[in-house]
């Protein structure tokens, strides 16, 4: 490399580094400075819980009773989840999964589900407007003040209870199961007036709504939290399944009184879905409310979005009760834990919860994956030697096709002398060149895109793997070795005292795999480009610093993601290096053109 290439490398790193000082800040959220900003106070209009942005407000006509940190709280402690209600309002506050730690966190506490500003986890909206409006001043009243269910203890149950408008008396009955993350809920609805009573409003399909949202917390990184920066997520947010087709964020027109069978909130390893019975022919509602830099919180995903179920009207004569059931499931989507739920009352009936894993458009390549992925971990014990395994036997599959290319880039490199004999023959005949050169490569059997062609069956294979590595809960949080302890987040070194910001990524820390990378990622150029075609010089030049460009763009990835992407480049070095060693170019070279011939032919 020249030195004005190398002069040409440093002034772009500087011009990134300076264009990032300047402007950088003017592209990413701004939080509120805590020591400036004076607290505002919640408008009297403020959506309250269970109420809906598009309907005028309840609070214009009451105070309608407020979420406050004074109110009495219910604490539920099974082994894989730790609950806060709010007694009051019966709606879950927190939501701590113990398996998992919240990674931005430096204690490593259990990771919370539930937004700080989310009121509609668990809240009841009723379509009468008379019993929504009496609904909003009622208050709940638990059975119990905490509830410990661990090391095997049988399920245990809470209840709230409350009375809407001295007509209705409702209750919801929690069972927390120990070991599982599922908890199933009894709606009890009871009619304690003289005359009949309407669950439901102006809408048949509308008899009450049981609610969850607003949002779901984001499970960030600790560079994510620094940078206020997220990094690349799949579909995330509210989803509804009716058993057809994938699950949606809105259904179709034509769907929307279609029987759901499950519908809820996701990120990008989570998930907490409400299951109904099936017999209740519930349908899903998105509920949007836009608020004040909602957009801009990074910490909470579809910080604007609640699911709904929407259970039909229905009429409860003088002292009537009926119940109906739910099914919840806050957890990990780990396709082993959600193909095993059944809705609630009704186990023939598939709800096909591992639908809410979204691996993209080559999802069926990358469920295949993903189950030789789990078969090499129950073996190997370890999901970064998996990744390894995995990456070999791609390449050893792939293998008839890159010696297939790499066949067909010799014989590319072998006619270079001749194309550049016909190049100076017809300098100034562009179409007389292009029928020789065409004939050329048809006397000697070439296809000028067989080195890219054999390439093409492995893009689907590389997609599926980056969705793959990217979306799977089993790397959240797994050790491959030494400083590499979660393969979903970057590897680091060491971190540095500064930070370094960037266009497109921002340097806090020493990370080695992008750097191991972008090194084999070099010394792949240098095989390929000694027997590929010469190429311009110009797009040959600007090859040349693509390895510095990739560890640029890996440098906050997933280690898992550059780990594969390090192990590819090095088997790969590996083949080109067997195949060119192995080859016999003897057969084949195609004599080159001599300098006497070509001086003929001039003359």
């Amino acid at each position: 490399m020249g030195a004005r290439y190398i002069l040409a490398l440093v002034l772009m790193i500087v011009v990134m580094v300076g264009w990032s000082l300047l402007f950088g800040n003017r592209f990413s959220p701004q939080q509120p400075d805590p020591a400036t900003t004076e607290p505002i106070a919640p408008p009297t209009t403020d959506i309250q819980p269970g109420e809906r942005a598009d309907e005028p407000s309840t609070s214009t006509l009451f105070t309608p009773i407020q979420d406050s940190p004074d109110d009495l709280k219910v604490n539920v402690q099974t082994d894989t989840y730790n609950i806060i209600f709010n007694e009051k309002l019966a709606i879950a506050k927190k939501w701590h999964l113990t398996h998992f730690p919240d990674r931005s966190d430096a204690d490593k506490t259990p990771l919370n589900l539930i937004p700080e500003n989310a009121l509609n986890c668990l809240a009841l909206r009723f379509g009468n407007s008379q019993l929504q409006l009496d609904s909003l001043r009622a208050t709940w009243k638990a059975d119990k003040s905490e509830i410990h269910a661990v090391n095997g203890q049988e399920p245990k149950t809470l209840t709230f209870r409350t009375t809407i408008g001295e007509k209705l008396q409702v209750a919801k009955q929690f069972t927390f199961n120990p070991s599982t993350y599922l908890v199933d809920i009894v709606l009890t609805f009871q009619n304690v007036s003289d005359a009949p009573l309407l669950m439901g409003g102006n809408e048949p399909a509308n008899g009450y709504e049981l609610q969850w949202g607003r949002g779901i917390n984001a499970d960030l990184l600790p560079h994510e939290k620094k940078s206020g920066k997220r990094g690349r997520r799949g579909s995330e947010g509210a989803k509804a399944y009716i058993g057809e087709d994938k699950p949606r964020r809105e259904l179709k027109p034509e769907q929307a009184l279609a029987t759901v069978l499950w519908a809820g909130l996701d990120s990008q390893y989570f998930s907490a879905v409400m299951i109904p019975d099936p017999v209740l022919a519930a349908t899903y509602k998105f509920i949007e409310t836009p608020q004040e830099h909602a957009a801009t919180d990074i910490a909470v995903t579809a910080s604007t979005e609640t699911a709904a179920l929407v259970v039909p009207s229905f009429y409860l004569a003088s002292q009537q009760k009926e119940t109906h059931v739910f099914r919840l499931y806050v957890g990990p989507k780990d396709d082993t834990i959600l193909k095993g739920i059944e809705a609630p009352n009704a186990p023939e009936n598939p709800v096909r919860l591992s639908k809410i894993i979204d691996f993209g458009f080559f999802w069926p390549l990358a469920w295949g994956m993903l189950w030789i992925f789990k078969g090499l971990y129950a073996f190997l014990h370890n999901y970064g030697i998996a990744i390894i395994v995995l990456t070999a036997l791609v390449k050893v599959i792939s293998y008839p096709l890159t010696r297939k290319a790499h066949a067909s880039m010799k014989k590319m490199q072998n006619l270079q002398p001749h194309i550049a004999e016909l190049k100076e023959k017809y300098r100034d005949d562009p179409q007389k060149l292009n029928r020789a050169t065409m004939r050329l490569y048809k006397e000697q059997g070439v296809n000028p895109l067989g080195g890219c062609i054999p390439w093409l069956p492995q893009m689907p294979i590389f997609w599926a793997l980056f969705s793959l590595l990217g979306s799977a809960v089993e790397l959240r949080g797994a050790p491959f070795f030494l400083w590499i302890d979660d393969l979903s987040a970057p590897d680091t070194l060491f971190e540095l005292p500064f930070t370094i910001p960037l266009i497109f990524t921002q340097i806090d820390a020493i990370r080695l795999l992008p750097l191991l990378n972008g090194l084999t990622t070099w010394l792949q150029q240098k095989f390929v480009g000694g027997m590929a075609p010469t190429t311009d010089n110009t797009q040959a030049k600007l090859m040349q610093f693509m390895p510095i460009i990739f560890v640029f763009i890996f440098y906050n990835w997933a280690s898992g993601f550059v780990l594969y992407w390090l192990c590819n480049n090095v088997f790969t070095i590996a083949q080109q290096y067997l195949q060119t060693r192995n080859s016999d170019d003897d057969e084949q070279l195609i004599p080159a053109p001599s300098k006497k011939r070509n001086s003929q032919k001039r003359k």
